[in-house]
């Protein structure tokens, strides 16, 4: 196994039952499309990637292996254009499916459907277990599937496919704990757990939710320009201004002077990294001191550092810094590190034949607490402020309000003069 899918297995036969690492997404599409070509081009990818069809068991002595082979899985197709409300039908009917817990010893690990709500507008919905998959393995098949379909569409042979087998990441991970640098990360992420503030956090966490609250807030078009405008201003890439951004905002609803959270990182490093299809991202820990007179360009400037500082040691895995959390509280509650950030800034739209496709996120995988995620398309579509909230911590006006208060304060930042105060605090959510 590789790294990240060892520490998703031991959470899950934790809780066996356990559905929070199911993951899901559809994509809507509109226009003529043929769905006999779909599930062949979709199966194809799957077959093509080489690890999805994965079993993971136990060898004699205890320790925990995949189990290789063809990945044998259900690809539904149903029709219900004619119901009341199509598209809420449909839905309901993917959330119970990914409600539905599997077997990681037989699986299968992965489901698809392909759903009619229209003449001429299907719901192509994908569901993996985290432990085969992540959100980048998931845009790489759906990229595969187009390319696939397009080929068999127009009778043209189809370039070779990108993926690289599991191997290559299973090795990597082996190279890197053998060596030096991961002993510098360890170093590295030691200091920082034992400076780690017991404040800065939303609430504490809770037991990852089957089903997350859902809020969202759009940025139009003219906010993704002035986001990158300001990003050239403050020489940042776009996406630490909006890392950045969440930290600031974090800041003005706890009020704290130094704020945590965890930011999703690609884990892919190498060329040959990007073509396997599998759970290599990370989570990189995060704590910025925000002083609130700061001006922007000081504000940023201190963010971004952070962000960089933390970015040279990636690749140790977010589980290792909670058991070092752990370790340095001693017999203490280990302060916990709060929201995840995740910038997603690769376009993951379709084309199939003469219809087009666009995705939509159903669930992300565990959310302890709170997870904040910018769906960056392109400049003419704007960019989605997303939350997912544990109901156990969080109510629905509460996931609304952090999106929109999110929201507006990326705006206000993208607009502001550099040499200026912050923006005052908006009202907190709740």
């Amino acid at each position: 196994m590789t790294a990240g899918q060892l520490e998703i297995w031991i959470s899950q036969i934790l809780e066996p039952v356990g559905t929070a690492y199911n993951v899901g997404d559809y994509y809507e599409i509109t226009g003529a499309l043929d769905a006999a070509l779909l599930q062949q081009a979709a199966r194809t990818a799957v077959d093509e990637a080489g690890s999805l069809g994965a079993r993971f068991v136990t060898e004699a002595d205890g320790t925990p292996v995949q189990e290789l082979g063809p990945a044998q899985w259900d690809f539904d197709v149903l029709d219900l254009s004619a119901a009341a409300d199509p598209d809420g039908q449909a839905v309901a009917w993917m959330r119970a499916d990914l409600a539905r817990p599997v077997d990681l010893t037989i699986g299968p690990l992965i489901g698809a459907a392909l759903i009619k709500v229209s003449a001429n507008r299907h719901l192509w919905y994908r569901r993996v277990h985290h432990i085969v998959a992540d959100g980048h393995g998931l845009a790489a098949l759906a990229r595969r599937t187009a390319e696939l379909y397009n080929a068999l569409h127009s009778g043209t042979c189809p370039d070779p496919h990108p993926f690289e087998p599991i191997s290559v990441a299973v090795e990597h991970d082996r190279a890197y704990t053998a060596g030096r640098t991961y002993r510098s990360d360890q170093e590295f992420w030691a200091k920082e757990a034992a400076a780690w503030p017991a404040t800065g956090r939303l609430h504490a966490d809770a037991p990852p939710a089957s089903a997350a609250l859902q809020g969202r807030h759009h940025l139009p078009a003219p906010a993704v320009t002035a986001i990158q405008r300001q990003s050239e201003r403050l020489a940042v890439p776009p996406a630490h201004f909006l890392i950045a951004a969440t930290a600031l905002y974090l800041q003005q609803v706890t009020g704290a002077d130094e704020v945590t959270f965890g930011c999703s990182v690609g884990g892919r490093s190498t060329r040959a990294l990007r073509g396997v299809v599998a759970p290599l991202a990370n989570i990189l820990p995060l704590r910025v001191p925000v002083e609130p007179d700061a001006s922007v360009r000081d504000a940023f400037a201190q963010a971004d550092g952070r962000i960089r500082q933390a970015m040279r040691h990636h690749r140790y895995r977010y589980e290792e810094f909670r058991r070092a959390l752990a370790t340095a509280a001693g017999p203490a509650e280990p302060p916990g590190v709060g929201p995840l950030v995740n910038v997603v800034n690769f376009d993951r739209d379709l084309r199939l034949g003469a219809a087009r496709g666009s995705v939509r996120t159903l669930t992300t995988g565990p959310v302890p607490d709170l997870s904040l995620f910018f769906d960056v398309r392109s400049p003419s579509e704007g960019t989605t402020v997303s939350v997912e909230a544990n109901p156990a911590t969080y109510s629905v006006e509460e996931a609304d309000g952090h999106a929109e208060g999110l929201g507006r304060l990326v705006v206000d930042l993208a607009a502001a003069e550099p040499g200026a105060p912050l923006p005052a605090p908006a009202r907190r959510p709740g």
